[in-house]
C-alpha cells in the first residue's frame, strides 16, 4: 500500500494556481449561464431550483473528499486535478445534452407520475458538473494546506472574473453556447493541472478544449434548447434572436388577415413575457393620419384633461404606448426599457418596420431601471404610466436571487408624485389580483404625507380578458392614481376610453369598475381599503399579501401571506395541464413562496444525508479531530453568514446602479475579487493563536453593521450621480466588506487542516451545503422582515462563529480530548 503524502508536504507550482484560477471562473460561469438557459427552458423561480441543487452537488464533494482517503492523501495530485477538471468539462456538456432530452415538466408533478421520475434525473445532472469541480478545488484546498490562503483568493478572484464575464459572454455566445464556453475553460484547467508530469492527460484535455471552443460558436445549433411545453410562444418560428444577462429575447412575425396589418411580437425567454406593435411602415405619422383606428387608446385615460401632456413611460417595450402617446399628441414622451435588446430592435435593427417610432422629436428612449431613472430625472410629468410590464425574468447573483420590483414600492410611490405636476397622475395595469395592492400603497404614502384620503383620487377597472377561465380574475386591469382630485368630466370620459378600448377588443361587456370616487362599490375590498379607520385589520381577513411593498421589501408580486400557506396550495400549483393555466399560475399563484419552501426543505435533507448520515453510518476511525462539531458549527455560520450579506447587497444595489448587468459586473464580482484579496492578506498573518481570527470574525461583524446603516443615506444622497461615480462608489463600498470576509474561512480552514485533512474537506462540504441553506432563508426573511434584519441576521452568524471559535479555544487550553467521528 503506498503511503499516505502530507498535505504539508505537497509542492503546489504556479500552474496549479492557474489550473485552480481557470476552474473557479468555469464553474462560475457555467452557473449564470445555466441560470439563464434554464429561464428560458423552464420558468425562472425553477431555474433557480435547480441551481441551487448544482450548489449542494458542489457541497457533497468536500463531503466525498472527507470520506474517500485514497484520493485525499494518496493519488497523485496532477493525475487527481487533471482528471476532475476534465471530467468537469465533459459532465457539462453530457449533462447538458441530457437536460435537452427529458420532458420535465415542473408544473405536472402532481397530474403526470413520470416527473416524479423525471425531477431527480435532472437534479443529478445539473449536479454533476458541479460536483466535479468541487472536488478538484476542495481536494487543492486540502493538498495545499501551506498555500492555503493564497489558493483560495485564487478561487475567488476566478469566480469573481467569471462572474464579471458572463456580461460578456452571454450575449456573444449565446445560451447553450455559453455553458460549452464554460467547459472549454474547464478543459484549459485540466491542462493546466495535468501538463507536464501527466502528459497524455493533458493531450486528451487540450484536444476536448479545442472542440469545445469550436463548438461554442455555434452552441444553439449543437445542442438546441428544449422549452417546455408551459411557454407561450410554440411552433413559430423566429425571424431574429439575441442573448443578454437580462433575457433571451426572440421576434416573429404575424401575418395579417384580409385588410388588416401584421404585427411583430417580441417573446421573452420563450413565453414569459412578451411585447410588439402592429406594422408600422412606412412611417409612423402616416399609419397615424391614414389609420387611426388601428392604434389602441388604453393608456390614453392617464391624458384626460391633458391637451399636450408630458409623457414617462416605464418599460415602454414594443412601444405600444409612446404610438398612443403619439395619437395623443404628447409634448414629450420619455420612454424608459430596461432592455437594452429590446431598444435595439425597434429603435435601430428594426426602425423601418417601427416606422421611426422611436426617432420623432417627441420621443426620447432610453435604457434604463424605470425607478432608478425617476430617481435621478429633474423633469415634471403630466402622467408617468407602466402598462403591464410583467415578467417573472430576474437577476441572479452567485447563489441566485428571487424576483424583485422597485417600481411598485412605497418609495416608488414617493417618487412618482414628487415628479408629477399638480394635476399629475399614475397609470399603471397589472392582473387584477394586484390592484388592492396598489391601493393600499397609494393609501400609505398619502397617510403618511398627510395628503388625507385617496377615495377621490384612485380609480381600479378590470377587463374581460381571462375571466372565462372559471376562478380566475382577469389577466388585465388597471389602476390610476391622480395628485390632484378627479373631475366629474374625466371620470366621465375614463369610462368611455375603457368602454372603447374594450370594444375594440371584443370584450366591452366584461369591463368593469373596480373602484372610483363616483362608483365606490360599498363594502368591496376596494373601499374597505380606502375607507377603513384600521388598515391592518382589512390585511388580515384575507390571504393575500396586501401591505406595501417597499424598497426593503421589494418583493411586490409575493402574492400569498407565509402563514397562509396550505398543502393544497402546492398541490394546486403543481397540477397546471394546460399552457395558459401554466403561464397563469406564475402570476396569480404563490410560486416564490412555494419554491422557496420546497427548496428549504430538500436542502435541508439532503445536507443532512450527505452530512449527518455519513458521520452516523460509516467507519471513520482515521477521521480525529478535537471537538468536530464545533468546527463544522463554525463552517456552517461561515457559509450562512457571507451567502446573506450577498443576497442582501445584490437586492440593494440593483437600485442604485439601476441595471442587473451592473449588479453583476460591480457588486458581485467586486465582492468576490475584493474578498479573495482579503484571503490572500490573512495567509501574512500568524494563525497560530485564535486571537487573529476572532479579531477578523469581529471586524466582518463592525463592517457589515457599518453597510446596513450607511449604504441607504450613501445610496439617497449619491443616486443622482453619473453611472461612472456611482460604479466607483459601489465597489468602494463593497472593497472593505469583502476583504474583511475573505478572512475568516481561510484563517480556520488552515487551524482545522493542522488538525485533520478530513476535517478541512468536511468544511468545504458543510460551507457549501449551509451556503444554499443560507440563500433560501435570506429570500424568505427578506420576503418576510426585510433585508436589513437580513444583514443584521448575518452579524448574528459572525458571532456565532466567533462563539464557536471561542469556544474551540477554550476546550484546547481545557486539554479537549481527540474525539473520533
Amino acid at each position: 500500500m503506498p503511503l499516505p503524502v502530507s498535505a504539508d508536504s505537497e509542492k503546489i507550482r504556479r500552474r496549479h494556481f492557474a489550473g485552480l484560477f481557470l476552474l473557479s471562473l468555469a464553474t462560475l460561469l457555467l452557473e449564470l449561464a445555466l441560470t439563464r438557459v434554464l429561464s428560458v427552458s423552464l420558468w425562472y423561480h425553477f431555474g433557480f431550483l435547480v441551481i441551487s441543487t448544482a450548489l449542494l452537488g458542489f457541497g457533497a464533494s468536500g463531503v466525498t473528499l472527507a470520506l474517500w482517503t485514497g484520493l485525499r492523501e494518496r493519488k497523485n495530485l496532477d493525475f487527481a486535478l487533471g482528471a476532475c477538471a476534465l471530467a468537469f468539462a465533459v459532465c457539462v456538456v453530457l449533462s447538458f445534452w441530457l437536460m435537452q432530452r427529458i420532458p420535465f415538466d415542473p408544473f405536472s408533478v402532481a397530474v403526470d407520475h413520470r416527473q416524479f421520475y423525471f425531477m431527480p434525473i435532472y437534479f443529478l445532472l445539473v449536479a454533476l458538473p458541479f460536483f466535479c469541480s468541487g472536488l478538484a478545488i476542495s481536494l487543492m484546498l486540502t493538498r495545499g494546506s501551506k498555500e492555503i490562503n493564497r489558493l483560495y483568493a485564487c478561487d475567488l478572484l476566478g469566480a469573481g472574473l467569471g462572474c464579471a464575464l458572463v456580461a460578456l459572454v452571454i450575449p456573444r455566445f449565446g445560451g447553450t453556447g455559453s455553458v460549452l464556453l464554460a467547459a472549454f475553460v474547464g478543459g484549459l484547467s485540466a491542462v493546466c493541472f495535468a501538463w507536464p508530469a501527466k502528459r497524455a492527460l493533458a493531450a486528451t484535455a487540450v484536444l476536448v478544449s479545442a472542440i469545445l471552443l469550436a463548438a461554442s460558436f455555434r452552441g444553439d445549433r449543437v445542442i438546441p434548447i428544449h422549452v417546455s411545453a408551459n411557454k407561450l410562444r410554440r411552433g413559430i418560428p423566429s425571424i431574429y434572436s439575441a442573448w443578454n444577462t437580462l433575457s433571451f429575447v426572440q421576434v416573429v412575425d404575424i401575418p395579417g388577415k384580409g385588410k388588416e396589418p401584421g404585427a411583430r411580437r417580441m417573446f421573452i425567454d420563450a413565453g414569459t413575457a412578451a411585447t410588439g406593435i402592429g406594422d408600422l411602415r412606412p412611417d409612423v405619422r402616416k399609419v397615424l393620419a391614414e389609420h387611426p383606428d388601428q392604434v389602441g387608446e388604453l393608456s390614453t385615460v392617464a391624458y384626460v384633461g391633458k391637451p399636450n401632456p408630458k409623457i414617462l413611460i416605464i418599460g415602454s417595450g414594443g412601444g405600444d404606448q409612446v404610438l398612443e402617446g403619439l395619437k395623443a399628441h404628447a409634448s414629450s414622451i420619455t420612454a424608459v426599457e430596461i432592455n437594452s435588446i429590446i431598444n435595439d430592435i425597434v429603435a435601430v435593427r428594426m426602425n423601418d418596420y417601427w416606422g421611426n417610432l422611436f426617432h420623432q422629436p417627441e420621443v426620447h428612449p432610453v435604457t434604463d431601471e424605470g425607478r432608478s431613472f425617476v430617481r435621478r430625472s429633474e423633469e415634471k410629468y403630466d402622467a408617468i404610466i407602466s402598462v403591464h410590464t410583467i415578467s417573472n425574468a430576474a437577476i441572479a447573483s452567485g447563489a441566485l436571487s428571487l424576483a424583485e420590483n422597485y417600481v411598485l414600492t412605497r418609495e416608488a410611490f414617493e417618487d412618482y408624485l414628487d415628479h408629477l405636476t399638480p394635476g399629475g397622475i399614475i397609470f399603471f395595469t397589472r392582473p387584477e389580483f394586484q390592484i388592492a395592492r396598489l391601493f393600499s400603497t397609494a393609501r400609505e404614502v398619502f397617510t403618511e404625507r398627510g395628503m388625507g384620503s385617496i377615495g377621490n383620487h384612485v380609480l381600479g377597472f378590470s377587463t374581460g380578458f381571462a375571466l372565462q377561465m372559471p376562478g380566475r380574475l382577469s389577466f388585465e386591469a388597471g389602476f390610476l392614481l391622480k395628485k390632484s382630485e378627479f373631475r366629474p368630466e374625466e371620470l366621465g370620459e375614463i369610462r368611455r376610453i375603457l368602454i372603447a378600448d374594450a370594444a375594440s377588443n371584443g370584450g366591452a361587456s366584461g369591463l368593469k369598475i373596480l373602484y372610483a370616487p363616483d362608483e365606490k362599490h360599498a363594502g368591496s375590498l376596494y373601499a374597505q381599503i380606502v375607507e377603513a379607520p384600521d388598515i391592518e385589520a382589512v390585511f388580515r381577513t384575507t390571504d393575500s399579501q396586501l401591505a406595501a411593498a417597499t424598497d426593503d421589501k421589494p418583493f411586490f408580486n409575493q402574492h400569498t401571506r407565509w402563514s397562509r400557506l396550505r398543502w393544497n396550495t402546492i398541490v394546486d400549483l403543481f397540477s397546471q395541464k394546460q399552457p395558459m393555466g401554466a403561464r397563469l399560475a406564475l402570476e396569480d399563484r404563490p410560486i416564490a413562496e412555494v419554491t422557496l419552501l420546497i427548496l428549504l426543505v430538500q436542502s435541508t435533507v439532503v445536507a443532512g444525508l450527505c452530512i449527518l448520515l455519513p458521520l452516523a453510518l460509516l467507519d471513520r476511525g482515521s477521521l480525529r479531530a478535537e471537538r468536530p462539531w464545533g468546527w463544522l458549527g463554525y463552517f456552517a455560520a461561515l457559509g450562512l453568514g457571507f451567502i446573506m450579506v450577498e443576497i442582501a447587497l445584490l437586492q440593494r444595489f440593483l437600485l442604485f446602479l439601476g441595471q442587473p448587468i451592473y449588479t453583476y459586473a460591480v457588486v458581485l464580482a467586486g465582492l468576490l475579487i475584493f474578498t479573495g484579496v482579503g484571503s490572500y492578506a490573512a495567509g501574512k498573518w500568524n494563525v497560530e493563536s485564535n486571537r487573529t481570527l476572532k479579531g477578523a470574525l469581529l471586524s466582518a461583524v463592525i463592517v457589515v453593521l457599518a453597510l446596513a446603516v450607511i449604504t441607504p443615506l450613501v445610496f439617497r444622497v449619491c443616486l443622482g450621480f453619473g453611472l461612472p461615480f456611482r460604479i466607483t462608489i459601489a465597489l468602494l463600498l463593497v472593497a472593505p466588506l469583502g476583504f474583511v470576509l475573505g478572512m475568516p474561512f481561510p484563517l480556520g480552514l488552515r487551524l482545522a487542516m493542522q488538525r485533520s485533512s478530513a476535517l478541512g474537506s468536511w468544511a468545504w462540504g458543510v460551507n457549501g451545503f449551509f451556503t444554499v441553506i443560507g440563500t433560501v432563508l435570506a429570500l424568505m426573511l427578506g420576503m418576510m422582515i426585510g433585508f436589513r434584519m437580513v444583514l443584521l441576521l448575518a452579524c448574528a452568524c459572525y458571532l456565532g462563529g466567533l462563539l464557536a471559535i471561542t469556544r474551540l479555544s477554550r476546550g484546547k487550553a481545557e486539554g479537549g480530548a481527540v474525539t473520533s467521528w
